[in-house]
């Protein structure tokens, strides 16, 4: 007997989830275009229908397989430094491991595909805010929120790991997924070293640490 159409079947979510592991190799491997419903449902060896049943439709599968990545916690290695460490040696270290976790972990590619989707469709994009984005900024925040002298405000801490994230984005888009490590190659831990410098000053100094203002 066939079972009544808006009835799950009883390993819907086990189901689910396996198709979910097949769709986040898929999305993260391929040449990050944006591929439709019918050319996920290839790739994966299922069927367009098959995954209207699991996701209702192109935009529920996007938002599922960015949820898919977030629960796997991509920054859960990213643990707070240790307390009373010096700005820059905290620096540092944030600077190395979002470095290494975004070009040898491929965090890169997470967040180029959270990026082409959410930029095409608002809901996804808060999707990639909500399960990628922000807790790799709340990463950043806890880490130097136990640096010696280190932000202690909201805003300061916000600012600080915007001021650390955003260039390790775009140097990893400029070399790894544009082209740039052939056009304009760039040294990364020369860049890292410099902003290490500036971001340590601001942080000892008071401008962007624990100091009024």
């Amino acid at each position: 007997m066939a079972r009544p159409q808006g009835v799950r079947n009883h390993n819907f979510d086990e189901k689910r989830g396996a198709l979910l592991d097949r769709l986040v190799a898929f999305a993260l491997g391929s040449d990050l275009s944006r591929p439709s419903l019918r050319q996920m449902a290839a790739a994966v060896e299922t069927s367009e229908p098959t995954l209207r049943h699991y996701f209702t439709d192109r935009q529920g599968v996007i938002v599922a397989i960015l949820g898919h990545i977030g629960q796997r916690e991509p920054f859960s290695w990213m643990v707070p430094g240790a307390p009373h460490a010096p700005p820059q040696e905290t620096l540092r270290e944030c600077f190395r491991m979002l470095e290494d976790g975004m070009r040898q972990g491929g965090f890169i590619r997470v967040h180029a595909f959270g990026i082409i989707e959410g930029v095409a469709d608002p809901q996804v994009g808060q999707a990639y805010i909500t399960h990628i984005l922000e807790p790799a900024l709340k990463a950043v925040r806890q880490k130097l929120s136990a640096a010696s002298g280190g932000p202690r405000t909201e805003d300061k801490l916000q600012a600080a790991a915007l001021a650390v994230l955003s260039p390790l984005l775009v140097l990893c888009l400029h070399q790894d997924l544009l082209g740039g490590d052939e056009l304009t190659p760039i040294d990364g831990k020369i860049v890292t070293g410099h902003l290490e410098d500036w971001l340590s000053d601001a942080m000892t100094n008071g401008s962007l640490g624990s100091g009024a203002g």
